[in-house]
């Protein structure tokens, strides 16, 4: 498995929850071990994981990501517009919730941290 987002696995869950009842770990089934194994790669290597709930509708999630999409682009295009759009833009809250204007976010240049903190591969 390589360090590419399209090479990460999915994790399913249907695996976890079949093997829900099983008190005796060492009775687990080997798929609920290959899981496992998933998800420590997936967080060494990605940091994320993906997962797939057979109890979860995926029209549900496509719904949300379309209702998300849609509030963006219309608080984008009242905030272009010159539209006053301060309701969705929280400055208290850090801009973690609602609209960020433009030019709010601004990297920065954390080099000097990294190269303090010694994390070369030969440690």
């Amino acid at each position: 498995m390589g360090d590419d987002f399209a090479d990460m696995p999915v994790i399913d869950l249907e695996v976890y929850l079949k093997a829900a009842d099983c008190a005796d770990q060492e009775k687990l089934p080997e798929a609920v071990r290959i899981e496992c194994q998933k998800v420590a790669e997936c967080f060494h290597k990605f940091g994320i994981l993906l997962i797939r709930d057979p109890r979860v509708n995926p029209q549900d999630n496509e719904d949300y990501v379309d209702m998300m999409e849609d509030y963006f682009e219309k608080t984008g295009d009242m905030f272009y517009a010159g539209k006053d759009c301060s309701k969705d833009i929280k400055p208290e809250c850090h801009y973690q919730v609602g609209a960020t204007p433009e030019f709010i976010e601004k990297a920065r240049d954390h080099s000097e941290k990294l190269t303090a903190l010694n994390l070369s591969r030969e440690n």
